[in-house]
């Protein structure tokens, strides 16, 4: 492991702070671990998606052998700041280019940079950027499925407010249903009506066959998951290859996170039986007063009986019992979520270009160049 530290001067009033890059591999994550965590319950924003053990079991599944940098931001012995980061060669609009980007995938669902609260928070992310523009080694810094407002948000205002080029590209946007505390206003879901007469109706049906068997999970239990994993694979996932049953490394991505959310006591893993036949499932995760729902699985054999939206009705009540106030659909707002909720929040990639030849003719031709020939070919 190599770290290169720097000392920076606070604004006034706040204490100097001890910027950072550590560089080596995944075991980086596993060393800071402790501090990561400890950090994750003072932020700004605590998510599942942005602790160490979701980083740490991306890199193990997914890119085992990449160079990990970890920029942390402490000051008089508490870390106030990390981000964590790989390096790569890659080509950005026909420019070869050394990148910097946060690990993530389709598998993340979304990332960010932890940052401690209040001021001390504040001035951790221009201290950060201060010793990221002078580090060296890179001419594009790169982040996939940034919240609106977060820490990385901040970062790349930083980074515009001093000279660099920062562009923030709109993704879709990830929808989320608000839980009242009173039970009564579950009537009022989904908001799309013709589902919600047609989940009455289904409800009415299936008591007469029996009735629901609704079931929580708070543990990584094998038969469980295993249960979880089939039921995704047996469907269109299975057939097109998504399914994590369908890759070995997917397989270990989820195995992990399932292990570390148990352990940390936010697994929460929700299923809905008829007649012993499984109709849906979720690989979910309950977290600071949010549940949050990474992976969902359904029955194709039931269309008739809405098995994903009856389970998710069957959910919210339960987030209504346990005093769970959201229910993040974790993804892009698909046309099903839409249907439970109008609301949404918005997520972007993130991109900053050195100053440097490489980082300006990226982006020169990505943003500036192409739109102009693409304006004038449709003229």
């Amino acid at each position: 492991m190599r770290t290169a530290e720097d000392h920076a001067d606070a604004p006034s009033g706040l204490i100097s702070m001890v910027v950072a890059a550590h560089r080596g591999g995944v075991e980086l994550v596993d060393r800071w671990a402790d501090e990561w965590r400890a950090l994750c319950n003072r932020a700004v924003d605590d998510q599942p998606f942005y602790r160490p053990e979701w980083i740490g079991a991306h890199i193990r599944a997914f890119t085992p052998n990449v160079k990990v940098v970890l920029l942390t931001v402490s000051s008089e012995g508490k870390l106030l700041f990390v981000l964590p980061l790989v390096e790569e060669w890659s080509v950005f609009s026909g420019v070869p280019l050394r990148k910097l980007r946060g690990p993530v995938n389709s598998h993340s669902c979304r990332f960010d940079a932890v940052r401690q609260s209040g001021s001390q928070g504040d001035a951790a992310v221009v201290a950060a950027w201060s010793y990221l523009q002078n580090l060296g080694g890179w001419d594009l810094l790169e982040f996939q499925d940034v919240p609106e407002g977060g820490t990385i948000s901040a970062l790349a205002l930083a980074a515009g407010r001093n000279g660099f080029r920062a562009v923030q590209v709109p993704n879709l946007s990830n929808p989320y249903v608000p839980i009242s505390a009173d039970a009564a206003d579950l009537k009022k879901l989904p908001v799309n009506a013709r589902l919600r007469g047609k989940l009455r109706q289904i409800r009415r049906e299936l008591d007469g066959q029996g009735g629901l068997k609704f079931l929580r999970v708070e543990t990584a239990d094998r038969a469980v998951l295993n249960r979880f994993y089939e039921l995704e694979s047996a469907g269109w996932k299975g057939t097109e290859g998504s399914a994590i049953a369908c890759k070995p490394e997917t397989r270990q991505f989820y195995d992990e996170i399932s292990k570390a959310a148990e352990r940390f006591g936010y697994l929460c893993m929700y299923s809905l039986e008829c007649n012993g036949e499984l109709l849906a499932s979720h690989l979910g995760l309950s977290h600071r007063g949010r549940y949050f729902s990474p992976k969902v699985a359904y029955n194709e054999k039931f269309p008739q009986y809405a098995p994903g939206h009856l389970l998710v009705s069957e959910i919210l009540q339960d987030c209504v019992a346990r005093g769970i106030s959201e229910y993040d659909i974790t993804g892009v707002n698909d046309e099903w979520k839409m249907k439970w909720t109008s609301e949404t929040r918005a997520k972007s990639i993130h991109f900053i270009f050195h100053t440097g030849l490489w980082g300006r003719l990226a982006h020169a031709i990505r943003f500036r160049i192409r739109p102009a020939v693409k304006k004038l070919v449709r003229r």
